[in-house]
């Protein structure tokens, strides 16, 4: 994190949802990822804890990496998928290196309105790019006000942004049939889905930016074309033809020590710059050219002769900036952005004239910028060019600070290495492991029995797929699916033959209420109930006690209609309160965040399902829960009459939950059997 006097965000708080807005769904894909990361990204994206989301069950990130990272367990960061590579066919890459995150957040009030936020990182998602490494981010958003046609149709920044988001998405949506995606519609059938629903949304604003997108996006990727094939076309579009004298590159990687012959310039370095040259976008003569590395490990760099061959072409090798304004006067931060940077210099101006900058994953290396996307040969990248203005070359008294371009890029110009000067390698790339394939099985499903319970699968599985104990010993098969004599599990180890070799992976446990991995749902004494429901939607916060009775006194507390806000007392009148208090709180839910509320009720509703009150009403033969099927006890929407989606799920909960509280064939009040 950002510990100096500018401290813009770092790549972690980009996923800070924006003020009365929280996630609702995203999609990440990255080479490398790690729980400290994702962790604190999900607290921040869903505005939820650890315990929270392991209590709601429900995916708000899936999160795509490459296949030889290692998996991520389902309960490693609730509320996050890492889903695996669909086997057994070698990847249409060599490795997935591209670094973007495409996050939707939803409005608090439940009116409809949303915003989509795209970021491109040249750093992993893991804890070592936001505490040691030096990385470069690129972030934009588009709200649901802005792709209104009378408000987009003339405004082309609103329809730069809506490109950029489209391409981004077009290279996810192509991610999306390499990957196993099942588990995230598990539980679908439950109509009530939080995840089904919020993914849908999510593709749905999308399709909103696409109809306003402009012609040419910033956002960039190499599945068609490589990345500097595409360099000269991007620039001219967007920055416009005009040549520059001041070039700068940096990479966190360079190609391999043994890539260049000894004492020449490396080879890609040397095509970036003869490709703008000869499109006119680089001067020919008095150019000044910078080489920004990191001095303990500059691979090709660091080669024989290499500095020098490269101080007799006129350029500068330089070690990357700390950035002390950005970062803190302490920092030893190494560089791994991947970047290039062009702009005019002039001697009587401090401004950065038709400036442009590539970023993103593409190391300036042959896989990451000269090739395109291969089984063999071609990393998928991804990046942004783009054309910032107001750029300045150093602070002027009573300018932003945050137009300096040394303050936005790691350049320094007060030191750069002699043709004699010692640099390292560095250590090569670590070899990938095992790739993480798709389990015959993404998840399993809890089924209780009077003694544990059984694991059951959604289809038939192949005699060789087992479930395994601590131990590593299989559990029994029965017809039903794995006899499990313990408590339900929130994950379990799957075990099978791929290859003709042994797998296996963790895949999460599903529970009745269509909940993954989740955290067991402790029983509820009566009078808790209401207080786990008086908060949606905001998660419920599972150490917090209930109001005492001055409190409880106040019927503006919990929004309800009984005389209390609370329930108390006798057994009729605590039903009858319970019933008119969700009544009141429904009818004002708003219809996006239905199927959480659907989700809410049924939970806490069946945590109350052994309650003595629950039994009274069973000796009456009174069903208390007939009442919230009348129309005036559900929001408009969700009423019978209208058929609707949300009317059948509310429906089905009821459902549920008089078959758990037994009471689904008894009388109904003020009528007779249902």
């Amino acid at each position: 994190m950002a510990d100096g006097t500018l401290g813009p965000l770092s790549l972690i708080q980009h996923f800070d949802a924006p003020t009365e807005y929280r996630g609702a769904f995203g999609w990440m894909c990255g080479y490398s990822a790690d729980p400290a990361f994702l962790n604190e990204a999900m607290e921040r994206f869903t505005r939820e804890t650890v315990g929270q989301r392991a209590h709601r069950g429900q995916v708000s990130l899936a999160l795509l990496l490459d296949p030889g990272c290692p998996a991520i367990g389902p309960v490693e960061v609730p509320g996050l998928a890492h889903l695996p590579l669909q086997g057994p066919a070698q990847p249409p890459f060599r490795l997935l290196h591209a670094k973007v995150a495409l996050l939707g957040f939803r409005h608090e009030s439940g009116d409809g309105r949303w915003r989509l936020r795209l970021i491109v990182s040249t750093g992993n998602w893991t804890r070592q790019t936001v505490e040691e490494s030096l990385d470069l981010a690129w972030c934009i958003e588009v709200s649901s006000d802005e792709v209104d046609p009378d408000y987009s149709a003339d405004n082309e920044d609103v329809q730069q942004r809506c490109a950029d988001v489209k391409a981004a998405w077009s290279m996810l949506e192509f991610l999306h049939s390499l990957f196993d995606l099942r588990l995230l519609d598990a539980g679908q059938e439950l109509l009530c889905r939080e995840t089904v629903v919020t993914r849908a949304a999510l593709a749905g604003w999308v399709a909103r930016c696409a109809a306003c997108a402009g012609q040419q996006p910033r956002f960039v990727d190499n599945r068609h074309q490589a990345l500097l094939e595409q360099l000269v076309p991007r620039v001219q579009g967007l920055a416009g033809g005009r040549r520059r004298n001041y070039l700068a590159m940096g990479s966190g990687f360079f190609e391999g020590a043994s890539a260049p012959p000894s004492g020449a310039v490396p080879a890609v370095l040397k095509a970036i710059v003869e490709r703008l040259r000869l499109a006119g976008l680089l001067s020919k003569t008095s150019t000044e050219i910078d080489v920004f590395v990191n001095p303990a490990a500059c691979q090709a760099v660091a080669g024989a002769g290499t500095v020098a061959a490269m101080l007799d072409e006129g350029w500068s090798v330089r070690p990357a900036a700390r950035m002390e304004t950005v970062f803190g006067p302490h920092s030893q931060r190494s560089l791994h952005a991947k970047f290039i940077f062009s702009a005019c210099s002039q001697d009587n101006s401090a401004a950065c004239n038709s400036a442009w900058v590539y970023l993103g994953s593409g190391n300036l290396t042959e896989p990451g910028l000269c090739n395109t996307m291969s089984p063999y040969g071609g990393n998928l990248e991804a990046g942004v060019i783009f054309a910032p203005e107001g750029l300045e070359w150093n602070q002027q008294a009573k300018r932003d600070p945050r137009n300096v371009v040394t303050n936005l890029l790691p350049l320094q110009w007060d030191i750069k290495f002699a043709p004699n000067a010692v640099l390292g390698v560095g250590a090569a790339m670590p070899l990938a492991g095992d790739a993480f394939l798709a389990p015959p099985v993404a998840w399993l499903t809890w089924i209780p029995a009077e003694i544990g319970g059984v694991l059951q699968a959604a289809a038939p599985l192949e005699p060789d797929v087992s479930v395994l104990d601590v131990s590593g010993n299989p559990y029994a098969r029965v017809p039903e699916g794995f006899r499990w004599l313990g408590h339900k599990p929130r994950q379990v180890r799957l075990c099978w033959q791929h290859a003709g070799r042994a797998r296996e992976c963790l895949v999460p446990v599903m529970d009745e209420f269509g909940r993954l991995a989740a955290t067991e749902l402790e029983a509820l004494d009566f009078d808790e109930a209401w207080w786990a429901l008086v908060g949606f939607p905001a998660a419920p916060n599972e150490d917090a006690a209930a109001p005492d009775d001055a409190e409880s006194n106040d019927p503006a507390a919990g929004g309800g209609t009984a005389s209390s806000g609370g329930v108390t007392g006798y057994p009729v009148r605590q039903m009858m309160e319970l019933i008119e208090n969700i009544a009141a709180k429904q009818t004002t839910i708003a219809r996006a965040d239905w199927p959480a509320w659907c989700a809410r009720l049924e939970q806490t509703l069946a945590q109350i399902a052994d309650s003595p009150v629950v039994t009274y009403f069973q000796t009456l033969d009174l069903n208390p829960l007939s009442p919230l099927r009348i129309a005036a006890f559900r929001p408009d929407f969700a009423e019978a009459q209208t058929k609707s989606e949300e009317s059948r799920a509310y429906e089905s909960v009821l459902d549920r939950v008089e078959e758990k509280w037994n009471t689904g064939d008894l009388s109904s009040i003020g009528g007779g059997k249902q």
